[in-house]
C-alpha cells in the first residue's frame, strides 16, 4: 500500500500580508510619533525595540515563504507576490531613516 503526498489545498498567504502591513503600519506610526514629538527619547526606544521584534518575525515568516516556495512550484507565482509584499517594508524603513537624518533627528 503505497501513499503520495500531493497539495491539494491552495496555500493561503494571508498571515505574511497581515504582519507586513501590520509592521508598516505601527512603524508608520512609531515615525510620525518620532518626527513630532519634542522629547523623542522614549519613541527611539520603542521603536529600536519594535524594528528589532518585527526583524526577527519578519525572518521567521520569509523563512516559512522560501520554504514553501520551494515546496510547492505550483503556486511559485503567488508565494512570490507574499515574498514581495513582505520585503516591501525594507526600503521604506531606509527612507524614513533617510527623512530623520536629513532633519538631523539622529
Amino acid at each position: 500500500m503505497e501513499t503520495t503526498l500531493t497539495q491539494k489545498e491552495p496555500f493561503d498567504g494571508r498571515t505574511s500580508t497581515e504582519l507586513a502591513l501590520g509592521c508598516f503600519t505601527i512603524g508608520t506610526l512609531l515615525f510620525i510619533l518620532f518626527l513630532t514629538l519634542a522629547d523623542n527619547t522614549f519613541i527611539l526606544l520603542i521603536g529600536f525595540v519594535f524594528f528589532m521584534l518585527t526583524a526577527i518575525l519578519n525572518i521567521i515568516m520569509l523563512t516559512h515563504l522560501l520554504y514553501h516556495f520551494y515546496m510547492m512550484p505550483q503556486q511559485r507565482k503567488y508565494i512570490g507576490l507574499k515574498i514581495a509584499i513582505l520585503l516591501s517594508n525594507i526600503p521604506i524603513v531606509f527612507l524614513y531613516y533617510i527623512i530623520a537624518d536629513s532633519f538631523g533627528l539622529l
